[in-house]
């Protein structure tokens, strides 16, 4: 009787590394711990967190109706240079200031922060009536106040 070999057989150096790596990143914050510990062995510091009502402005690179059934009309704006650790979330407001005269003019429903690069990409759904174009200029807070420090604040 003829027995079949295993047509691809990896060396048992490879499967030691795989197995290795899997259990470190499959541990409870094990990946994090890695990153962590890897950046602190090449000195790097995180980031501090922007101060409350940091403005942090873009400019609009595109504009789109719906993608899909369901969806609504948004925007999508970049920029970098930021040097402190954003604390933005979905739902916070987008401004735009004209003279001395700032309003909302939308909402952020996506947010991506590029550490490496220091830049930040807003997606944002406009608010009804409000004309968004290319090339406009808008804004939004890199660290909002709590709801209740702002409640005081209008007060």
């Amino acid at each position: 009787m003829r027995t079949l070999k295993a047509r691809h057989s990896w060396p048992p150096v490879a499967v030691c590394l795989v197995l290795g790596a899997l259990v470190a990143w499959s541990s409870p914050g094990g990946g994090a711990r890695a990153v962590e510990a890897a950046d602190a062995r090449a000195g790097k510091q995180r980031a501090p967190h922007a101060p409350h009502g940091t403005p942090f402005h873009f400019e609009v690179l595109e504009s789109h109706d719906a993608d899909y059934l369901g969806d609504t009309p948004a925007h999508i704006g970049k920029d970098g240079g930021l040097t402190v650790r954003p604390q933005v979330a979905l739902g916070d407001a987008v401004y735009r200031t004209v003279g001395t005269d700032t309003k909302i003019v939308g909402m952020i429903t996506l947010v991506k922060w590029d550490r490496v690069s220091g830049s930040l990409t807003v997606e944002f759904d406009p608010q009804p009536f409000e004309r968004i174009a290319v090339g406009d200029e808008v804004w939004i807070d890199l660290n909002p106040a709590p709801k209740s420090a702002r409640a005081a604040q209008t007060n």
